[in-house]
């Protein structure tokens, strides 16, 4: 009889252990949550895109109680696979220092962001191309080029001017199709080109446009031209 209890005063301590060792270990539990470095001033802004040069810069692991998980459920846990993931994807809102990083933040995919590539007050459009003008060898992303048409003036003579000037080229080719060289060396043959000028100026080019008796040419600037502080090849 005194066997049995003392084993029963044995469970017992040992329950009453294991239930204070197990409440001990929940309070004290911790889980790591990914959130920007708290620096004076600091925005990342919409549009930029995390890499690993941004969270080694931007970014850092904020330990905290587990007990508070369910109250920080939304926030992005520190993990290889989440940073893994989180690389290539873009920023679609402006995002303060301090704030943990969390899903909402974030487009999908890059091509969602394209928009944000728009300067404030431009508009983007799509023009067609033709691939022997050259669109293909001498046309990427950033370029910038003045759009040229030809009319037919009040003497029945064909006049050439400008329609737009000094636009930037976002995009080159079918836009879902990427601008990606071919795996077999060659340049791809675009069939349309998007850029990107001041509203007015592309309101006026549309309206332009429909006037034009032959197909638009795309002429490539020197980036340089009329700037004072930019050294380039001819300046």
């Amino acid at each position: 009889m005194r066997n049995i209890f003392y084993l029963l005063a044995a469970l017992l301590s040992f329950g009453v252990g294991w239930f204070y060792y197990a409440q001990v270990a929940q309070q004290t539990a911790t889980m790591s949550k990914l959130r920007l470095v708290a620096q004076d001033g600091l925005v990342i802004r919409a549009g930029t895109e995390i890499d690993e040069a941004f969270f080694e810069k931007y970014v850092v692991s904020q330990t905290m109680p587990r007990a508070l998980a369910e109250d920080f459920a939304w926030a992005l846990g520190d993990d290889p696979v989440t940073r893994i993931n989180l690389e290539g994807m873009v920023f679609g809102q402006d995002v303060a220092a301090g704030s943990f990083l969390q899903r909402a933040h974030f487009f999908a995919e890059r091509s969602v962001a394209f928009d944000m590539r728009i300067d404030p007050g431009n508009r983007a459009f799509s023009i067609p191309v033709e691939p022997d003008r050259g669109v293909s060898v001498f046309l990427d992303p950033g370029a910038r080029v003045d759009v040229v048409g030809a009319f037919i003036g009040e003497d029945e003579t064909v006049q050439v001017r400008a329609l737009i000037e000094n636009a930037e080229v976002m995009a080159v080719g079918e836009y879902d199709q990427g601008t990606d060289r071919a795996e077999d060396g060659e340049l791809p043959e675009y069939q349309n080109v998007t850029l990107q000028a001041p509203a007015p100026a592309v309101e006026a080019f549309l309206a332009a446009e429909v006037m034009t008796v032959s197909d638009l040419t795309l002429v490539l600037r020197n980036p340089c031209e009329g700037t004072a502080d930019c050294i380039g090849l001819g300046q």
